[in-house]
């Protein structure tokens, strides 16, 4: 057994902390404020989301198409497709699979503001607990919604979120894995560019990758009605363990805004320091949402 091997056996994922409920109290005191991750049940059972499957997708077929990315994440392009259009595909991408039968790829609906576009479905994810969020986001919070939906095997390589953001992610049908590493830890992930890692914690080649042996991985799998944490700058790799849908809220403190529009001298795009220092200036500063959203929602598209 050689040293790489001896490695790689010893890093076991460590699972992070499930909370049953919690209050906004302990959410900032035990988690948002020490920069520790946690998965959060119990407070999304009353949602119909939770039983949302491809005739009701179809039913409430509006006409508006969105960008299905085919291809990696990270480079792929663009198809543009009605909502029911793709969810049939998902199904017969499934059933083929479960039969063991040859399947074309599906590609993957990533980051889009689902419930700006289609306000009809926000009645399905109500009671909403926007008080995991600053009072800042409250009035509109629905517009800072990105939605995911895709098929069993679905692959989002490891990146940390562009604007160093926290990140409330809500599991809604179906299971992932996330493989989660602290933002403490970047340099030894090997990012390309700005935010991709080449490194992948799920298959680690510690010959081409020496400096991630003493990664510290952790490990969340989720399940419909999870909420998951992540602090500002945790990498994460997302693995669809099942068809999914899920959908995000990347949201800043007052702090980690402001740490994001450092993030200019360390190599980020200008566009970031744009939307960072918008919601600084909501949030420190006190101008309205209403004021700056207007100006920040075109980030709605720049993350996808």
């Amino acid at each position: 057994m050689n040293e790489f091997q001896v490695i790689q056996e010893k890093q076991i994922l460590e699972h992070i902390p499930i909370r049953n409920g919690i209050t906004r109290k302990e959410f900032y005191k035990d988690f948002v404020n020490k920069g520790q991750p946690v998965v959060i049940r119990g407070m999304t059972t009353g949602w119909n989301a939770l039983e949302w499957d491809v005739d009701y997708f179809k039913a409430k077929e509006t006409g508006v198409k969105i960008p299905i990315k085919v291809g990696k994440v990270s480079e792929g392009r663009r198809e543009m497709m009605l909502i029911s259009q793709y969810v049939e595909l998902l199904d017969t991408y499934e059933k083929n699979v479960k039969l063991g039968l040859d399947a074309d790829p599906v590609g993957y609906l990533h980051d889009i503001p689902f419930f700006y576009m289609f306000p009809e479905y926000l009645a399905d994810i109500l009671p909403f607990p926007k008080e995991l969020l600053p009072e800042w986001y409250w009035p509109k919070w629905q517009n800072y919604i990105q939605f995911f939906m895709g098929a069993t095997g679905s692959l989002t390589p490891l990146h940390f979120d562009t604007l160093l953001t926290h990140n409330l992610f809500f599991q809604v049908v179906g299971r992932k894995q996330f493989i989660l590493i602290d933002g403490a830890q970047k340099d030894q992930c090997y990012i390309k560019g700005w935010r991709w890692s080449k490194f992948d914690p799920k298959n680690p080649d510690y010959e081409k990758f020496p400096k991630a042996k003493d990664l510290n991985i952790k490990e969340a799998i989720l399940e419909p009605g999870d909420i998951l944490y992540m602090p500002s700058g945790m990498l994460h790799q997302v693995h669809g363990l099942s068809q999914s849908i899920s959908f995000n809220i990347d949201w800043h403190t007052s702090r980690s805004a402001k740490k994001g529009v450092g993030t200019l001298w360390k190599g980020a795009p200008l566009k970031n320091v744009y939307y960072n220092a918008l919601v600084y200036a909501g949030l420190q500063l006190k101008v309205p949402e209403k004021s700056i959203f207007p100006l920040y929602k075109s980030y709605l598209n720049y993350i996808s």
